[in-house]
């Protein structure tokens, strides 16, 4: 299993990592946008976006 921890300065910096991180290696992942998403989870605070593969 594979995780990537995406950090930002706050929620909306973190977010548009995280949509960066897929479009930048969406070829490796045999997953839609959406499914994508699902496998995410954000912390408490926002800063930090976990993508369990």
């Amino acid at each position: 299993m594979k995780l990537v921890l995406i950090r930002g300065r706050n929620r909306m910096e973190a977010r548009k990592k995280t949509l960066d991180f897929w479009f930048a290696h969406r070829d490796q992942f045999n997953c839609t946008m959406q499914d994508f998403l699902r496998k995410c989870s954000t912390d408490p605070t926002g800063k930090i976006i976990m993508y369990k593969g």
